[in-house]
């Protein structure tokens, strides 16, 4: 027997296990009515239940527990976008359910169908049999005619939360008796880019392979790159190449990192760093090796001045001294445990050390929240302890005030336009 893959197996069965809260309150509502729309626009995100909603809806009308009738019937725009098809369809559309009491007709990525295609759709839009229900769904709306448009009920399928792809994890996990943590089960969501499939597909590979992906270890790359360790970019690069994780899906999240920085801070140097990573990400989509517009960055930002910063510095006290002098050999013991913690570390400043607490000054809001988790501060005591031969290290971090930046948008519009 054939196996199934497990977002087959877990796809949504009824309005009340649609996954994605809004489109399933929506479907809901519009379903308890007296009339239903003879034509639904389903739009949104790759991944985000679009399809599954559309066969759901089509059970549910017509009150049956499979879609294995020849009164549903599915086209993929993407394959069969010709205006033939369009003009097959209008041909049938008159006849009669065989045994439902619609016929439904699921039209997948219809963005793709021709103008002609479109427009002859339309004519079947304008004036539908009673006994007819369209079912239209794409992921880029904007590319179809606004008169096929303004005829349809719309439901956005909005890009879902972590907390809702993390709750049907739980229930993949549970399914197949698979014991994974709260926090790799973040990892694997945060890695889906808002797709319920793609999350249940890498929950597949971890099952399969025990294996958490490592794409969202964004900070430490931005750590390590602040600190202008060419050789450990590098290699950290390298080391995504090796592993297969897609550059570009590691280059928006990077990209995010630095959006949710440059809205806490209002840092413009962060516009910069944003641009570098948009320029990676364009010449990705044409350069004969994967990795090499990442590379090339991280040599510039290797070869350009140092930057001023614009926080107040505090002035070391002399105790300090004793962790400045150790640095390097408590970043090599934290490295094992992790090297994200390493790259925070980097873009971190020894301010004060008394024997036992000890004071970093941080130059980030994220990277301070990063860092004060138990997990990360613990790894950071328990090393310098280590070096130093202490009983007990307490960690301190002071956040640097950043100045707020005038004209923030002027800025952004420089380096982006």
């Amino acid at each position: 027997m054939a196996s199934t893959t497990l977002y087959l197996k877990y796809r949504p069965q009824n309005i009340e296990e649609l996954d994605l809260k809004s489109a399933r309150d929506s479907l809901s509502k519009i379903l308890s009515s007296k009339t239903i729309p003879h034509a639904f626009l389903f739009s949104g995100p790759r991944g985000t239940g679009k399809t599954s909603a559309a066969r759901i809806l089509a059970m549910t009308v017509n009150k049956l527990e499979s879609i294995d009738t020849p009164d549903i019937i599915e086209m993929d725009a993407a394959s069969n976008g010709g205006i033939e098809e369009i003009r097959t369809l209008r041909e049938q559309v008159g006849l009669a359910p065989l045994s439902s009491k619609y016929k439904v007709y699921i039209i997948d990525e219809v963005h793709m169908l021709s103008i002609g295609a479109a427009n002859a759709l339309l004519k079947t839009l304008e004036e539908p049999p009673s006994h007819v229900i369209f079912v239209l769904c794409t992921t880029d709306p904007q590319k179809l005619p606004e008169t096929v448009v303004s005829r349809c009920t719309r439901i956005q399928f909005a890009r879902p939360g972590l907390a809702e792809i993390i709750a049907k994890l739980k229930i993949v996990a549970k399914g197949e008796k698979y014991k994974i943590s709260d926090e790799d089960l973040s990892i694997i969501a945060s890695e889906a880019k808002g797709s319920f499939r793609d999350a249940i597909k890498i929950l597949e590979q971890v099952i399969a392979t025990g294996v958490i992906p490592k794409t969202n270890d964004s900070e430490g790359f931005i750590a390590l790159l602040r600190a202008k360790n060419t050789k450990a970019s590098l290699k950290f690069i390298d080391d995504l190449v090796q592993n297969g994780v897609n550059l570009r899906t590691f280059i928006e999240k990077c990209v995010e990192v630095l959006r949710v920085e440059l809205l806490e801070t209002l840092n413009k140097d962060i516009l910069a760093e944003i641009a570098g990573f948009e320029k990676a990400y364009e010449q990705s989509r044409t350069t004969a090796v994967a990795q090499l517009p990442l590379e090339v960055m991280v040599i510039n930002i290797a070869s350009s001045p140092a930057t001023v910063p614009s926080t107040p510095v505090p002035v070391p006290d002399g105790d300090v001294q004793i962790i400045l002098d150790k640095w390097n050999e408590i970043l090599k013991v934290v490295r094992p445990f992790n090297h994200s913690v390493e790259g925070l570390l980097r873009s971190t400043k020894p301010v004060s050390f008394d024997g036992t607490n000890l004071t970093l000054e941080v130059f980030y809001k994220f990277h301070k929240d990063k860092l004060s988790e138990d997990k990360c501060r613990a790894i950071v005591e328990d090393s310098v302890a280590t070096v130093l031969e202490s009983p007990k290290i307490v960690l301190k971090l002071v956040l640097g005030k950043v100045q707020q930046k005038e004209d923030l948008a002027k800025v952004a519009e420089s380096i982006f336009k």
